[in-house]
Protein backbone atom coordinates (compact mmCIF):
# COMPACT_ATOMS: atom_id res chain seq x y z
CA UNK A 1 0.00 0.00 0.00
CA UNK A 2 2.78 2.38 0.80
CA UNK A 3 4.50 1.65 -2.64
CA UNK A 4 1.35 2.63 -4.53
CA UNK A 5 0.77 5.67 -2.57
CA UNK A 6 4.55 6.46 -3.05
CA UNK A 7 4.26 5.78 -6.89
CA UNK A 8 1.28 7.71 -7.26
CA UNK A 9 2.65 11.00 -5.83
CA UNK A 10 6.07 10.13 -7.87
CA UNK A 11 3.61 10.53 -10.96
CA UNK A 12 2.00 13.34 -9.92
CA UNK A 13 5.16 14.95 -9.69
CA UNK A 14 6.50 13.96 -12.65
CA UNK A 15 3.26 15.13 -14.61
CA UNK A 16 3.49 18.65 -13.32
CA UNK A 17 6.95 19.08 -13.64
CA UNK A 18 6.99 17.89 -17.31
CA UNK A 19 6.83 21.37 -19.73
CA UNK A 20 4.31 19.45 -21.86
CA UNK A 21 1.59 19.04 -18.43
CA UNK A 22 2.49 22.66 -17.97
CA UNK A 23 -0.35 24.36 -19.01
CA UNK A 24 -3.72 24.89 -17.00
CA UNK A 25 -7.08 23.31 -17.50
CA UNK A 26 -9.10 25.46 -19.22
CA UNK A 27 -12.18 23.30 -19.79
CA UNK A 28 -15.07 22.64 -22.22
CA UNK A 29 -17.28 25.19 -23.78
CA UNK A 30 -20.05 25.14 -21.03
CA UNK A 31 -23.88 25.07 -22.85
CA UNK A 32 -26.93 27.53 -21.86
CA UNK A 33 -27.76 25.82 -19.03
CA UNK A 34 -27.85 22.42 -17.37
CA UNK A 35 -31.39 21.56 -19.06
CA UNK A 36 -29.49 21.11 -22.40
CA UNK A 37 -27.12 18.36 -20.58
CA UNK A 38 -28.69 14.62 -20.66
CA UNK A 39 -28.42 14.44 -16.52
CA UNK A 40 -29.18 17.62 -14.43
CA UNK A 41 -29.02 18.03 -10.56
CA UNK A 42 -29.28 20.71 -8.27
CA UNK A 43 -26.82 21.45 -5.31
CA UNK A 44 -28.11 24.48 -2.73
CA UNK A 45 -28.69 27.36 -5.38
CA UNK A 46 -25.75 25.60 -8.29
CA UNK A 47 -27.04 24.18 -11.41
CA UNK A 48 -25.34 20.79 -12.53
CA UNK A 49 -25.58 19.46 -15.94
CA UNK A 50 -23.63 15.93 -16.67
CA UNK A 51 -23.11 13.73 -19.74
CA UNK A 52 -21.22 10.18 -19.24
CA UNK A 53 -18.97 9.75 -21.95
CA UNK A 54 -17.47 6.29 -21.07
CA UNK A 55 -13.97 6.74 -22.44
CA UNK A 56 -13.78 9.28 -24.57
CA UNK A 57 -13.27 13.09 -23.86
CA UNK A 58 -12.16 15.90 -26.78
CA UNK A 59 -12.85 18.94 -28.26
CA UNK A 60 -14.27 19.96 -32.01
CA UNK A 61 -13.32 17.30 -34.45
CA UNK A 62 -11.02 15.37 -32.29
CA UNK A 63 -12.11 12.86 -30.25
CA UNK A 64 -9.73 10.38 -28.42
CA UNK A 65 -10.35 7.60 -25.67
CA UNK A 66 -8.80 7.25 -22.28
CA UNK A 67 -8.79 3.42 -21.39
CA UNK A 68 -8.99 2.59 -18.08
CA UNK A 69 -11.00 5.60 -17.48
CA UNK A 70 -14.57 6.62 -17.08
CA UNK A 71 -15.44 9.85 -18.26
CA UNK A 72 -17.74 12.73 -17.29
CA UNK A 73 -18.66 16.11 -18.54
CA UNK A 74 -19.86 17.46 -15.83
CA UNK A 75 -21.03 21.55 -15.96
CA UNK A 76 -21.60 23.95 -12.99
CA UNK A 77 -24.13 26.68 -13.29
CA UNK A 78 -23.99 29.37 -10.14
CA UNK A 79 -26.57 32.33 -9.96
CA UNK A 80 -26.21 35.01 -12.55
CA UNK A 81 -22.78 37.57 -11.62
CA UNK A 82 -22.08 34.60 -8.95
CA UNK A 83 -18.13 33.33 -8.69
CA UNK A 84 -17.49 29.36 -8.11
CA UNK A 85 -14.61 27.87 -8.20
CA UNK A 86 -15.23 24.12 -9.42
CA UNK A 87 -12.79 21.02 -7.26
CA UNK A 88 -13.12 17.53 -8.90
CA UNK A 89 -12.11 16.01 -6.12
CA UNK A 90 -15.89 16.81 -4.54
CA UNK A 91 -16.90 14.30 -7.72
CA UNK A 92 -17.02 10.53 -6.93
CA UNK A 93 -18.66 7.84 -9.13
CA UNK A 94 -20.59 4.78 -8.07
CA UNK A 95 -20.70 2.02 -9.86
CA UNK A 96 -23.10 -0.99 -9.74
CA UNK A 97 -24.65 0.49 -6.47
CA UNK A 98 -21.37 -0.61 -4.66
CA UNK A 99 -19.87 1.20 -1.53
CA UNK A 100 -16.67 1.67 -2.92
CA UNK A 101 -16.46 4.77 -4.44
CA UNK A 102 -14.18 6.10 -7.25
CA UNK A 103 -12.88 9.42 -6.82
CA UNK A 104 -12.16 11.65 -9.97
CA UNK A 105 -8.35 11.99 -10.89
CA UNK A 106 -5.69 14.53 -11.29
CA UNK A 107 -5.50 15.09 -15.29
CA UNK A 108 -2.04 15.66 -15.68
CA UNK A 109 -1.15 12.44 -13.53
CA UNK A 110 -3.87 10.57 -16.01
CA UNK A 111 -2.20 12.67 -19.05
CA UNK A 112 1.25 11.44 -17.92
CA UNK A 113 -0.07 7.55 -17.39
CA UNK A 114 -1.55 7.67 -20.94
CA UNK A 115 1.87 8.59 -22.49
CA UNK A 116 3.21 5.48 -20.53
CA UNK A 117 1.45 2.69 -22.38
CA UNK A 118 2.83 3.97 -25.61
CA UNK A 119 6.29 3.71 -23.64
CA UNK A 120 5.86 0.12 -22.47
CA UNK A 121 3.82 -1.25 -25.38
CA UNK A 122 5.13 -4.67 -26.15
CA UNK A 123 6.77 -5.37 -29.41
CA UNK A 124 5.45 -5.66 -32.27
CA UNK A 125 2.76 -3.63 -31.25
CA UNK A 126 2.12 -0.39 -32.48
CA UNK A 127 -0.54 1.86 -30.78
CA UNK A 128 -2.19 5.17 -33.12
CA UNK A 129 -4.10 7.27 -30.99
CA UNK A 130 -6.42 8.66 -33.77
CA UNK A 131 -9.33 10.90 -33.93
CA UNK A 132 -12.63 9.31 -32.98
CA UNK A 133 -10.66 7.09 -31.06
CA UNK A 134 -8.09 4.13 -30.66
CA UNK A 135 -6.43 2.55 -33.50
CA UNK A 136 -4.39 -0.39 -32.69
CA UNK A 137 -2.34 -2.01 -35.84
CA UNK A 138 -0.60 -5.29 -34.86
CA UNK A 139 3.07 -5.58 -35.70
CA UNK A 140 4.28 -8.46 -37.50
CA UNK A 141 8.43 -8.40 -37.35
CA UNK A 142 8.48 -12.21 -38.30
CA UNK A 143 7.27 -11.23 -41.89
CA UNK A 144 5.01 -14.09 -42.04
CA UNK A 145 0.91 -14.31 -42.61
CA UNK A 146 -0.50 -14.56 -39.12
CA UNK A 147 -3.00 -17.27 -40.17
CA UNK A 148 -1.35 -19.78 -42.29
CA UNK A 149 2.32 -19.08 -41.37
CA UNK A 150 3.50 -18.50 -44.91
CA UNK A 151 6.62 -15.91 -45.49
CA UNK A 152 4.18 -12.72 -46.65
CA UNK A 153 4.78 -11.42 -49.93
CA UNK A 154 6.86 -7.54 -49.72
CA UNK A 155 4.71 -4.94 -50.43
CA UNK A 156 5.86 -2.26 -53.15
CA UNK A 157 6.27 1.09 -50.90
CA UNK A 158 3.22 3.47 -52.25
CA UNK A 159 3.95 6.54 -55.18
CA UNK A 160 4.74 9.49 -53.74
CA UNK A 161 2.29 11.69 -53.25
CA UNK A 162 1.99 15.46 -54.81
CA UNK A 163 2.06 17.96 -52.17
CA UNK A 164 -0.77 19.08 -50.25
CA UNK A 165 -2.52 21.97 -51.82
CA UNK A 166 -3.49 23.30 -48.30
CA UNK A 167 -6.67 24.10 -46.56
CA UNK A 168 -9.32 25.99 -48.72
CA UNK A 169 -9.09 29.35 -49.43
CA UNK A 170 -5.47 29.36 -48.45
CA UNK A 171 -6.18 29.42 -44.91
CA UNK A 172 -3.80 27.70 -42.67
CA UNK A 173 -4.35 24.09 -42.00
CA UNK A 174 -5.95 23.24 -38.34
CA UNK A 175 -3.04 22.55 -35.58
CA UNK A 176 -4.12 19.36 -33.91
CA UNK A 177 -3.18 18.61 -30.25
CA UNK A 178 -1.37 15.81 -28.50
CA UNK A 179 -3.89 13.77 -26.92
CA UNK A 180 -2.57 14.01 -23.76
CA UNK A 181 -2.14 17.80 -23.91
CA UNK A 182 -5.96 18.02 -24.95
CA UNK A 183 -6.77 15.59 -22.00
CA UNK A 184 -5.22 18.32 -19.32
CA UNK A 185 -6.74 21.38 -21.17
CA UNK A 186 -10.30 20.34 -21.89
CA UNK A 187 -10.21 18.90 -17.73
CA UNK A 188 -12.77 20.95 -15.53
CA UNK A 189 -10.40 23.47 -14.29
CA UNK A 190 -10.28 24.33 -10.91
CA UNK A 191 -9.52 27.98 -10.92
CA UNK A 192 -12.15 30.26 -9.57
CA UNK A 193 -14.69 31.17 -12.37
CA UNK A 194 -17.33 33.91 -12.54
CA UNK A 195 -20.12 32.25 -14.23
CA UNK A 196 -20.73 28.41 -15.54
CA UNK A 197 -17.68 26.17 -16.02
CA UNK A 198 -17.85 22.81 -17.13
CA UNK A 199 -14.79 20.02 -18.30
CA UNK A 200 -14.32 16.62 -17.98
CA UNK A 201 -13.54 14.04 -14.66
CA UNK A 202 -11.48 10.88 -15.39
CA UNK A 203 -12.25 8.47 -12.62
CA UNK A 204 -10.55 4.96 -13.12
CA UNK A 205 -11.61 1.88 -13.68
CA UNK A 206 -10.13 -1.01 -15.80
CA UNK A 207 -13.26 -3.10 -15.74
CA UNK A 208 -15.70 -3.72 -18.70
CA UNK A 209 -17.75 -1.17 -19.35
CA UNK A 210 -20.15 -3.00 -20.92
CA UNK A 211 -20.75 -4.62 -17.68
CA UNK A 212 -21.66 -1.53 -15.63
CA UNK A 213 -25.38 -1.52 -14.99
CA UNK A 214 -25.43 1.65 -13.05
CA UNK A 215 -23.74 4.35 -12.91
CA UNK A 216 -24.04 7.57 -10.19
CA UNK A 217 -22.33 10.76 -9.89
CA UNK A 218 -22.21 12.40 -6.63
CA UNK A 219 -21.59 15.79 -5.53
CA UNK A 220 -22.61 17.11 -2.06
CA UNK A 221 -25.87 16.48 -1.52
CA UNK A 222 -26.43 15.70 -5.07
CA UNK A 223 -26.46 12.22 -6.97
CA UNK A 224 -26.89 12.16 -10.95
CA UNK A 225 -27.70 8.59 -11.99
CA UNK A 226 -25.35 8.53 -15.60
CA UNK A 227 -26.68 4.88 -16.11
Amino acid sequence: MRYLVFLAIALAAHAQGSPKFGMHAEGTQPKASAAEYPVQAQSGNLSIGAEYMVHSFGSGEQMYLAENYLVVEVALFPPKGERITAEAARFTLRVNGKKTLLYAQNPAMVASLLNRRDWEAPRGVAADLGVGGVNIGMGNPQGRDPVTGAPERRRLPNPPRAPDAGAPGGAEPMQREHPEELLVRTALPEDPHRGPVSGFLYFPYEGRASRLKSIDLLFQDAAMKLK
